[in-house]
């Protein structure tokens, strides 16, 4: 039976596969970098978790397009750099609803955000932390077992996965052969073409020196040879 390896960006809660994660929490701090920022959150579970989001960020601050700009431009402006930037209005102290992906960086584990919303109110956190306390009790406490038929199953997916592999490796290792093959086979037609060519040169000489000798006499004269 072959060796079952784990899909990149999966992780194990016990014997739970995850992949997607969610998160209530007040931010405590935003970092700012070139192509990314980054939100450190605090849902009170005993340290801080990052969430990571490549959205496009405007350069400039808001207080100097409110400066340099008329009051319906700064608007209009301020809706597309919403539309660019969906967290813009997220800042230290807001609470927010975080969902995403799980992903390592610097063995730091951080949640690449696919949503962000505030969370607007207390009623509306309670909620959400009674949901939370749902899915922990009727999914995560439950140990995940698979049948024989769907260890069977995964198992014939990895040996079709090896058998893939290994057909690409050979046929990777054919076409690398084929090139000097090639090259090999292409070097007699060359010489062929050569000898050819040549035979071709002295047929035509002999015959301009038939025409020539001809041409005196004459009898190629019609045909301005």
């Amino acid at each position: 039976m072959p060796a079952l390896t784990v899909p990149e960006h999966f992780y194990f809660y016990n014997n739970l596969p995850i992949k997607w994660v969610r998160i209530v929490g007040v931010v405590v701090a935003v970092e700012q970098f070139v192509n990314r920022r980054l939100y450190s959150i605090d849902d009170s579970s005993g340290s801080n978790i990052f969430a990571v989001t490549t959205a496009s960020i405007s350069a400039e601050p808001k207080n100097e397009v409110a400066a340099c700009e008329p009051r319906a431009m700064t608007e209009a402006r301020a809706a597309d750099l919403q539309q660019a930037d969906p967290y813009a209005d997220i800042d230290v102290g807001t609470v927010v609803d975080v969902k995403g992906g799980l992903s390592t960086y610097r063995d730091e584990r951080q949640i690449n955000i696919e949503k962000m919303v505030i969370v607007k109110n207390t009623a509306q956190e309670v909620v959400l932390w009674e949901k939370r306390t749902k899915f922990h009790r009727d999914i995560l406490d439950i140990p995940w077992l698979l049948r024989d038929k769907d260890i069977r199953h995964c198992c014939r997916e990895a040996e079709r996965s090896e058998a893939k592999k290994e057909q690409k490796r050979v046929k990777e290792e054919e076409e690398k052969k084929q090139p000097r093959k090639k090259a090999a086979d292409a070097k007699l037609p060359v010489r062929g073409m050569k000898r050819k060519g040549s035979d071709d040169d002295g047929a035509a000489k002999r015959m301009r020196m038939i025409i020539k000798e001809h041409a005196l006499t004459g009898k190629y004269s019609a045909l301005g040879l």
